[in-house]
């Protein structure tokens, strides 16, 4: 410690345990008189420092020995008993020699003592070896003797703080000096604060570097004794270790290797010829000995892994290097085989136009892909005969008004089932089936069946719930396909091929599990699915029996309706039948206009969650756009002197317009399903059919009212428009642009609907608090006195914004257990409860009635949300499909079969993840395991099979009969035509899980 430092220091006993982690200083042995008691500031900063960077390591433990001080070596020291008597108030007495009275200390007393509290030497011969010069010079500064200016040898702490060599003390005591030789304190030399140096010095002492005499090496002085000098040998000894070695060589098992025991790890001793010529000049015996022999030393220095040092060589080479070495060694061309480029062909959604430009630039650069025809091959042996197009007939609006039946691309997987027990069985052979922790019951496989109209065309597609992910893009597989709108009559046409297979799914045993069918997709399709009218009827919902006038009423007063079944459904269609088609009524049959496509429970049919909340949301927020519109024409009346008379009359005329579009709509609605039923009817029955014709008188006059609406539509617009518009006032601006602060934006070409993903960020608490208080915040500056009737409103729509929001928090979860389904029962209730009170105008419109008569019912059944068997799967596939066919533009509107069949034959080859993500592929060759690519083509465990053993057979010609036969994949069961009818029975040869059950 340093005289200058002596106002910052620190209690050794206070930090004991920190001083024994950082310097291996063990402090409870400590004797007062000898050892210091505190310690200066420069050495606690080292000590943390050193502590937190042994903190940043985990487990990390001293590896320092622990120093132990020592105690006097000399139990009847002259000098300590000296300083006994004075601390006890004796006389002190000077450092004297010769005759005369007894004296005090003498010189050789006070060396005696030095020596014994000296520390123990570094080396234990003289002289001290000369410093290397890769010291740090800083350091080694520190570490030199103040009398000497030599490096410290058995270095001890003078009372100034210095440092000083015990041996440099002891000849100035000696010459009866006591003067200390850096501060110039007489008898500094002779007193109890001289101490041995600290344990830090020590250390630092040994990491000084110093050269050995013998072999002029760099050796650390605490580790100079035992280094072991690697002084060259003598001619002599040169040629005795020569003889020895050939003599352990030759008796070697192999003649090139030899190991000695050193005691410790073995040396390898290995024979290696001396070259006389380079090997570019040597003949090709001696080079294939020169290989041999580098082999042989991989092997040992490789531990046994000589091809593997050998990779590590070639990828330490620059490029210019091993591009020669590939010349070299006549490596010029790289092939790649068919099934990793069409791997490359499916993940990346290349058409074969430009996989052909692709391979050109390739070969230019040596990389040659295989065959088309090869490719096109392995194409046709994987999808088989299980995908079609054709070209068939579609209902379509007609310019006049009416429908039309135009051709249009049908693309379809014949063999449903087929595919969905390959992706089964993929499923299971891979470890990717689970059952959600019992909420699947574990003798169950769900199944989920779907569709929707997106980017133009229809797509209806089946989800495997037991997966992680069940309504991930890549766990979707899109079986049917067409460029049309999807209607009623429509989806007959392309969905009654699958009535059977479907009737066949439902209730199929797949080794031991039971398949089990559900349905989802918005209302609309739904619907039409079970032939109901849709939400315009009179009884527009497809779970149970309420009218439309009934919904508004609470359900306490009101009451559960009776549910429907899919046999009530196809009763009530066969008396609508037998009463003769008419459509006006329609609504005693409780609007059963057609019969169920697909036979799956109602029970089993998922409530469209996601546009159940699209719906509401868009209410809530048409309410609270009202307000804003309200406030703006008052602002506007106020402002204006060519607006109305009154408000009152604008308000009117305003009341009246919205109650036209309203009516307006329900007409639309109705003349689209009248339209649709005409269609159907008119190709069931025939166009000469009495009903038919009725069918078309209806719509007539159902067109004419159209019009008649229109009309008053237009007129009361533009009333209403010509002193004020919606958008242009400063509340409804002020509300989008609260609407845009939050990222969320409107749908330009869709009436300004929602997106669901936007709808989710919307319904935040933070985010509704922006939406609604722009109202208020507005009113403060445009609207003051309306100030406290917009903070009233303002409050209204936040707390029915919130309760909406924890409704949904609950019901969008995938897993749904007792406690949630009670919450989501009182969460709904409370929230249509107030929304009656705060808002008794409003209509309540079908997907309210949706959450307040059948969410909490469904969640009790199934323990699940909307979330796990709802819509997102089949909304989320459009994107995809516009990803493909952007490959595919060059292919004209007269070609969409083709365009279709080429995006639907990717679908089913990357309908499934890739094995590299799912983990190693035991049935997949080693060829085919190279690329990283998401979606490859390879996933039934006959195409495994089949590429097994694709190598072999390509090479071998083929007749044209044989590869007919090879491109054919029939499955089994009756005729084509109707592969799962009723007479359809399965081979002997089917495996059980294949057979319907009895139940």
């Amino acid at each position: 410690m340093k005289s200058g430092q002596k106002k910052s220091t620190y209690e050794c006993k206070g930090f004991a345990d920190d001083l024994l982690t950082a310097f291996a200083i063990n402090t409870s042995t400590d004797i007062a008189h000898m050892h210091p008691e505190r310690f200066c500031e420069c050495c606690h900063l080292s000590m943390r420092r050193i502590i937190c960077a042994r903190a940043e390591k985990v487990h990390h433990k001293c590896t320092l020995t622990p120093f132990e001080w020592e105690e006097h070596r000399n139990e009847g020291c002259k000098v300590c008993e000296h300083f006994r008597v004075i601390a006890k108030g004796g006389n002190s007495r000077k450092l004297t020699v010769g005759r005369g009275r007894q004296p005090g200390l003498t010189p050789n007393m006070v060396a005696a003592h030095l020596w014994n509290i000296a520390p123990p030497p570094v080396f234990s011969r003289e002289p001290y070896p000369p410093l290397s010069s890769q010291n740090n010079t800083t350091v080694l500064e520190e570490l030199k003797c103040v009398v000497c200016a030599n490096v410290l040898s058995q270095p001890l702490e003078l009372p100034c703080g210095k440092l000083a060599c015990t041996s440099c003390i002891v000849e100035r005591v000696t010459a009866s000096a006591t003067v200390c030789p850096c501060c110039l304190l007489d008898g500094g030399l002779v007193s109890t604060e001289i101490r041995p140096a600290s344990n830090l010095i020590q250390l630092l002492l040994k990491d000084v570097l110093v050269q050995c005499v013998v072999c002029h090496r760099d050796v650390k002085a605490g580790y100079y004794e035992d280094h072991e000098c690697t002084q060259s040998l003598t001619p002599g000894e040169e040629r005795e270790a020569a003889g020895l070695l050939k003599r352990a060589i030759s008796t070697s098992p192999d003649q090139a290797t030899v190991q000695l025991a050193t005691g410790g790890t073995p040396m390898i001793f290995m024979k290696l010829t001396k070259a006389r010529h380079p090997t570019t000049a040597a003949c090709s015996r001696t080079v294939k000995t020169r290989c041999s022999e580098m082999h042989t030393a991989r092997s040992v220095i490789s531990g046994g892994e000589p091809s593997a040092l050998l990779e590590s060589e070639v990828l330490t080479l620059n490029d210019e290097e091993k591009k020669s070495l590939l010349e070299k060694a006549g490596i010029t061309n790289v092939s790649i085989s068919p099934a990793e480029v069409l791997a490359i062909k499916t993940g990346l959604t290349i058409p074969w136009n430009r996989l052909r430009i692709l391979r050109r630039w390739l070969k230019a650069s040596g990389v040659s892909l295989a065959g088309e025809e090869r490719m096109r091959c392995i194409c046709r042996r994987i999808v088989g005969s299980n995908l079609k197009g054709e070209m068939a007939l579609f209902s379509f609006p007609s310019t006049s008004g009416g429908e039309e039946l135009r051709v249009a691309a049908l693309v379809y997987i014949p063999d449903v089932v087929l595919k969905v027990v390959d992706l089964l069985e993929e499923n299971q052979r891979t470890g990717r089936l689970t059952w959600h922790d019992g909420v699947i019951p574990a003798s169950e496989i769900w199944l989920k069946l779907g569709g929707d109209k997106g980017g133009g065309s229809f797509k209806m597609n089946f989800q495997i719930v037991n997966v992680a992910a069940p309504n991930s893009v890549h766990n979707t597989c899109v079986f049917c396909c067409f460029e049309a709108d999807d209607t009623v009559t429509n989806l007959r046409i392309a969905l009654d091929r699958y009535k059977d297979q479907v009737a066949h799914l439902q209730g199929m045993q797949w080794r031991q599990y039971t398949i089990k069918l559900f349905m989802c997709g918005d209302y609309e399709f739904i619907t039409r699915m079970y032939g109901l009218s849709g939400a315009s009827g009179c009884y527009p919902c497809l779970y149970c029996l309420v009218f439309h006038e009934n919904m508004v009423k609470p359900l306490s007063a009101r009451g559960h309706a009776p549910p429907r079944t899919y046999e009530s459904i196809c009763t009530d269609h066969q008396r609508y039948i037998a009463s003769g088609v008419r459509r006006k009524q329609v609504k005693h049959f409780y609007n059963c206009i057609t019969e169920p496509i697909f036979n799956i429970p109602i029970e089993q049919v998922c409530p469209p969650g996601l546009h159940i909340t699209l719906g509401i949301f868009t209410k809530l927020y048409g309410l609270l756009e009202d307000e804003c519109h309200a406030l703006d024409l008052e602002l506007a009346l106020l402002s204006s002197e060519e607006a109305h008379s009154s408000f009152d009359t604008y308000s009117q005329e305003l009341q009246m317009l919205r109650s036209l579009q309203s009516d307006l709509k329900q007409a639309e609605e109705a003349y689209a399903v009248l339209q649709q039923m005409t269609t159907y009817v008119s190709l069931v029955i025939g166009e000469n059919d009495p009903v038919t014709a009725d069918f078309f008188v209806q719509c007539e006059e159902k067109k004419k009212y159209l019009g008649k609406l229109e009309a008053e539509v237009a007129k009361s617009k533009a009333i209403v428009e010509k002193g004020f518009s919606k958008k242009e006032g400063p509340f409804v601006k002020a509300l989008d642009d609260a609407l845009q602060s939050i990222g969320v934006h409107r749908q330009q070409y869709f009436g300004g609907a929602f997106v669901g993903n936007h709808v989710h960020q919307a319904l935040k608490e933070c985010n509704i608090q922006k939406l609604c208080r722009s109202l208020c915040e507005t009113a403060k500056n445009k609207l003051p006195h309306r100030s406290t009737q917009a903070e009233h409103r303002t409050e209204i729509l936040v707390k029915a914004f919130s309760m909406f929001a924890r409704c949904h928090n609950i019901y969008d979860h995938n897993f749904i257990d007792e406690t949630q389904a009670h919450a989501l029962e009182e969460a709904v209730g409370e929230f249509m409860t107030f929304f009656r009170e705060s808002f008794p105008q409003a209509t309540v419109p079908i997907k309210m009635h949706l959450l307040e008569d059948h969410a909490v019912p469904w969640a009790k059944s199934f323990h699940v949300g909307f979330g796990l068997l709802g819509e997102q799967g089949a909304e989320s596939i459009h994107a995809k499909f516009t990803r493909l066919s952007l490959s595919y533009t060059a292919i004209t509107d007269k070609e969409q079969k083709e365009k279709f069949s080429a995006i639907l034959q990717i679908e089913y080859m990357s309908s499934e993840e890739s094995a590299e993500e799912s983990g190693e592929d035991e049935h997949m060759g080693e060829r085919l395991k190279v690329l990283l690519i998401h979606t490859l083509p390879w996933r039934n465990q006959s195409v495994n099979e089949m590429f097994q053993s694709l190598d072999r057979k390509t090479a071998r010609k083929r007749t044209p009969r044989a590869a007919e036969m090879c491109r054919k994949r029939v499955p089994w069961g009756a005729e084509p035509s109707s592969p799962y009818g009723t007479t359809a029975k399965p081979p002997p040869s089917c495996p059980a899980w294949a057979k319907v059950s009895d139940c």
